[in-house]
């Protein structure tokens, strides 16, 4: 199976905030998660020509060899999760793209004073240290990637 891939800012209390949700909730593992400093996820981001510095302000997500920045990348996490997420995911195609991603902006924005209480250096318990370690992105992961680049 593909995985996707979530690249995100490992400093940044939301995106880790997010990547824990996202560990609960993508109970059959459609996604890997790699930091945007880790060697896997700056490889990934080459594969799929997008540039390293853009992951400082925005989320990343690879999906079929696709990338998708800012709103898209949620909404794309979205809607490859089952109910009610992928409802959801529908719901939010509905706003504009323009308008989806002036709101992700905005938050992206504040996004340090809004994460406050959640810490991005706070220590993980052992059973989310394992979960995170099994969703984190492989070479396999990215010759999957490479290949489904080549081919979109």
């Amino acid at each position: 199976m593909d995985r996707g891939i979530v690249i995100f800012d490992g400093d940044c209390g939301l995106c880790n905030g997010f990547v824990r949700w996202l560990m609960r909730v993508d109970r059959h593992g459609r996604f890997a998660i790699a930091p945007n400093a880790d060697e896997v996820g700056r490889a990934a981001l080459e594969v799929v020509g997008v540039p390293w510095g853009l992951t400082s302000d925005t989320l990343v997500v690879i999906i079929r060899g696709t990338p998708l920045l800012r709103s898209a990348a949620v909404l794309g996490v979205l809607r490859e999760l089952s109910r009610p997420w992928r409802v959801m995911a529908g719901a939010g195609r509905l706003v504009p793209r323009r308008l989806r991603d002036a709101m992700y902006d905005a938050v992206a924005r504040r996004r340090k004073v809004l994460s406050g209480r959640v810490r991005a250096c706070r220590v993980a318990d052992a059973d989310e240290r394992r979960r995170w370690s099994a969703r984190l992105a492989t070479v396999q992961d990215l010759e999957a990637l490479a290949v489904a680049a080549r081919t979109s």
